[in-house]
């Protein structure tokens, strides 16, 4: 049974996300989609969080697991079992960062290795800060969030702004 990684911080996961990983689950038999902290990124939504939205965004896709993790990827590959790590790119800067990401896993774990899948068309100007740019500007979020996430977010947002409100009054 092939297995792959597909990481990031989701934060939030969009339709370019599942986009990517639709595609992975039609190259191997079991994709688990884990939802990592990345260092260099503040997280704007907890782990837990994170994780409802992806798996709001991926409900009814077979074969597909949401995980949340830290620590190394390599080593999650490894105890996962994992022969690849699937990343998607959408630019020359994607590309490079993920190639030097690319080499660190390989030497921490050569069994695994790194896959690159092109974002295709509209896919490519999606982004997890975009979405939260029009989640901040109160703007539709349709052509990057999925239906049941952005409507999980709202609610989010409300628990958020009323509990605010609340303890200020």
């Amino acid at each position: 049974m092939s297995i792959a990684i597909v990481p990031g911080s989701f934060d939030p996961m969009t339709v370019g996300h599942r986009d990517l990983i639709e595609r992975a689950a039609k190259l191997f038999d079991r994709v688990v989609v884990a939802i990592m902290i990345n260092p260099d990124k503040k997280g704007r939504f907890s782990f837990a969080e994170r994780k409802k939205i992806a798996e709001l965004t991926l409900s009814g896709m077979s074969g597909v697991t949401v995980i949340t993790a830290d620590g190394y990827l390599a080593d999650l590959a490894a105890a996962l079992r994992a022969t690849a790590i699937v990343k998607g790119v959408r630019n020359p800067d994607d590309y490079a960062y993920e190639q030097d990401m690319a080499v660190f896993n390989h030497d921490r774990n050569p069994l695994c290795e790194t896959v690159f899948l092109p974002a295709y068309d509209e896919m490519a100007s999606i982004s997890s800060s975009l979405a939260r740019e029009l989640i901040d500007a109160g703007m539709p979020t349709d052509a990057v969030l999925a239906r049941e996430a952005a409507e999980y977010i709202a609610g989010i947002e409300n628990k958020n702004t009323s509990e605010t409100t609340c303890s200020e009054g």
